[in-house]
Formats: C-alpha cells, sequence, structure tokens
C-alpha cells in the first residue's frame, strides 16, 4: 500500500518558459515547453496551487425528481505560494509581478565624480565633481565604495535618501558614514539591481512559468503550466521574519509519475541567504525615520482574469494582467500629529522599507521604495498600553521632479542579483 504524501519532502519548482506567448486554443507538449532541462528550486513554507474548474448542470423538470450529473468547463490554476523574503531568492517572480526587467547596476569612480567626502554628523557623502543623478544613481538603491582610505567606508551598504545642493553633489546616505575628509581614489558600485515599474507598453515585459510540485516519497508530481504570477504581499513585523507570499494563475495541470516525476531533472539549488527581519533594517516616511513601527504589509494585485472561451478541453484562451495597483498599512505609535494630519489634509509621502539580512555591513539586503503614498485611513487602538494608529494606504506612479526619484508607484532592489 502507498504511504502518505508528506508535506515537509515536498519540492518546489519553477522555470520561465522561453515566450510568455499563449496560444488561444492549444497548449503546446510540455516536452518543448517549458521542457524538462533547467528550472530552479524555490524556497517556501507552502503553497495551495491547484487544478479548478468550472462546472455546470441542467435544470430541466423532469419526471424522476432527480437534477442530471453536470459537466466541467473552463480549468485553470490558482493558487499562493507562501514563503519568507531572502535577497537572490525571487528575482523571477518580482519581475513577472513588476513585468520589468531587472536594471544593470551602476559602477562610477573618481573619473566620474572627482572627489568624495564623508559627514558622520549630516549622514551625508559629498562628491567633488559630476552629476552623480546623471551618471544614474538613485533613491532607494544600495551603493558599496571601494579604495577609500578610510576603510570603516569601504565594503558597506549604503541606501541613498537624497539629493541635493549643486549637479544634486550632496548625498543623503544610511547608514551614517565615517567621517573623511575628500578623497580623490575611489569606487562606488550599485549593490545588486533594481526593478520599477516600466510607463509603456512597449517597455514592459511579460514572463509564463511552469511550477512543479514533487512528492518524492510516492513519485508524484504536479506540474502547473502556464502560469504567471500575479501579485505580491510582503509583511514585515516586530519579532518576525519577513513574510512573502506570492499568487498565481495559470492555464492547466499535469499529473505525473513514475520515470516522468520529477520532470525538472536538474533544477538548480535553493538559495541560501538568511532571511531578513524589520528588527536590523529601515523603515522612513518622507524622509523620517519610523523608530516606532511596528508593522508594514506592502501588497501588489495584478487583478489577473482567465479569458474564458468554448474549447473541448476546457482550455483558457489567456491569461490577462490588469492595472498595477499597491497599497498596504503600516502601524506606528502615537507620538504626534504627522500620519493624523497627513490623513486629515490628503498629503502624499513616501515610504521606504531597507531590509538587510543580517547585521553584517556589507549584508545581502532588498529594499523597497515607494515614492508617493496617500493615507485613506487612520484606525486608532491600544498596543501594549500605548496608543497607536494603524495607517492604510494606497500608492500612485510618482510624478514630481526631486532629483533621483524614478517615476514608478514601486522600486525593489536586491544586492544578489548580479
Amino acid at each position: 500500500m502507498a504511504g502518505l504524501a508528506e508535506a515537509s519532502s515536498e519540492k518546489l519548482v519553477y522555470k520561465l518558459y522561453a515566450s510568455a506567448d499563449i496560444d488561444a486554443t492549444t497548449e503546446p507538449d510540455i516536452a518543448s515547453a517549458p521542457g524538462a532541462s533547467g528550472g530552479q528550486v524555490l524556497r517556501h513554507i507552502s503553497h495551495n496551487l491547484s487544478l479548478a474548474k468550472d462546472s455546470y448542470r441542467p435544470s430541466e423538470k423532469r419526471d424522476d425528481a432527480q437534477q442530471p450529473m453536470g459537466k466541467h468547463g473552463s480549468r485553470t490554476i490558482t493558487g499562493t505560494i507562501n514563503g519568507y523574503l531572502s535577497p537572490g531568492t525571487h528575482q523571477d517572480l518580482f519581475a513577472a509581478v513588476m513585468r520589468s526587467d531587472w536594471s544593470t547596476p551602476v559602477e562610477l569612480d573618481e573619473t566620474d565624480l572627482t572627489s568624495a567626502a564623508f559627514d558622520a554628523v549630516a549622514k551625508t557623502v559629498t562628491f567633488g565633481g559630476g552629476d552623480p543623478v546623471a551618471l544614474g544613481m538613485r533613491v532607494g538603491r544600495i551603493y558599496r565604495f571601494g579604495n577609500l582610505a578610510t576603510t570603516a567606508n569601504n565594503d558597506k551598504n549604503f541606501i541613498i535618501l537624497g539629493f541635493s545642493g549643486a549637479n544634486n553633489r550632496t548625498v543623503s546616505i544610511f547608514p551614517a558614514p565615517t567621517t573623511e575628509t575628500a578623497d580623490t581614489s575611489f569606487t562606488i558600485v550599485e549593490a545588486g539591481a533594481a526593478l520599477i515599474n516600466k510607463a509603456t507598453k512597449a517597455a514592459r515585459t511579460d514572463y509564463l512559468f511552469g511550477f512543479e510540485a514533487n512528492n518524492p516519497d510516492i513519485d508524484l508530481s504536479k506540474l502547473f503550466t502556464q502560469a504567471k504570477v500575479t501579485g505580491f504581499d510582503l509583511s514585515i513585523g516586530v519579532n518576525a521574519n519577513v513574510g512573502l507570499n506570492f499568487t498565481v494563475l495559470g492555464r492547466n495541470r499535469k499529473v505525473l509519475s513514475g520515470s516522468e516525476a520529477p520532470y525538472f531533472g536538474s533544477p538548480a539549488a535553493e538559495t541560501t541567504t538568511d532571511i531578513p527581519t524589520a528588527m536590523q533594517g529601515l523603515l522612513l516616511a518622507n524622509g523620517a525615520v519610523l523608530g516606532v513601527a511596528t508593522a508594514l504589509n506592502i501588497k501588489v494585485d495584478l487583478g489577473a482574469e482567465a479569458a474564458k472561451a468554448m474549447n473541448p478541453a476546457g482550455l483558457v484562451s489567456g491569461i490577462m494582467l490588469g492595472d498595477f495597483m499597491c497599497s498596504g498599512d503600516f502601524t506606528v505609535f502615537l507620538q504626534g500629529e504627522t500620519f493624523l494630519s497627513a490623513f486629515d489634509d490628503e498629503t502624499e509621502l513616501s515610504l521606504l522599507a531597507y531590509l538587510p539580512s543580517t547585521n553584517d555591513a556589507a549584508a545581502p539586503a532588498n529594499a523597497f521604495f515607494l515614492p508617493r503614498i496617500k493615507i485613506n485611513s487612520n484606525n486608532e487602538s491600544d498596543t501594549n498600553k500605548a496608543k497607536a494608529i494603524q495607517c492604510q494606504f494606497e500608492a500612485g506612479r510618482y510624478i514630481g521632479t526631486a532629483p533621483g526619484v524614478e517615476s514608478t508607484t514601486l522600486q525593489i532592489c536586491d544586492t544578489e542579483i548580479a
């Protein structure tokens, strides 16, 4: 007798299709798309990916007074992949939600910016020449210096909070640097890469996934085909790992066993970076540190729908994505009138979450920057015998002129993306 499939031993693997196009009436043979070679083992806590079918049955009046059996109709794959944030782990899933490609990291030195002087009190680095914004540096991205005489500033994550001064040469950074006079021999390299929402259809990139859930103990695989990642939910709390869940909508499922399972024969091993916690990071609203924050949630929903059509195999004609909708909430202890007034006056704010995975100076890290949010509700409560306020917000595309701020709804940075 066969045993039960152990949830703890299940392996989840994904692979990108070579093309994101979906034929409206047929699906490709899995041997050609996505194909059995490659793939990536995905770290996760759980998932509920499953095949769902519409059903319909007649309601005619009959002498036997018995309801006829119904029939199966359109089929879809739905579900959520639940896990934790870890740098370098979710690059393809994030790219799919953002419908974008990861940027090329900026690399500069003294030939571009002349010199670099650091001020520990002002928490700035001031360049002696050039224009760092024109050269590609951006707010909310992570950079590392090298070859400086003051070695405490070398090989360390600095996240940019803003640009000011002539030609944007005065740059506010976190954490505070060690003070150093103008150094004329240095490098500055963007750590990893970034994603932003692209402004036009022509600039966007679509992604199509195959997901395999393999249960080795009973030699069974479920291959979920032609799926799109349709959103994510990021949760950051006190004394907690950073949670990250992705929603999926796909077209079909293949059940495989014996020599067919697992389908992806040699996927890349799962990543090994640590999981960030909010305790080690930084949360800013309009440039001010939210040192009294107890929670932050960011949710993205692409409003995906399956285009259902008459098809003998029940195949939907496509997986259609809607507008990029970004919202969330944060909870802070009540210390002043800032967030009450922001709600009362409909004041727009920016929000930045910097999440290193360890306390190391150059730890793998993620950063999430929302340059334009608006608070839509204030809900007061008592937390740990202190007054707290939960602020629900929505995010929109930034259309301002602050230097170094991308015209986007959300920017995601990951130091582990080459």
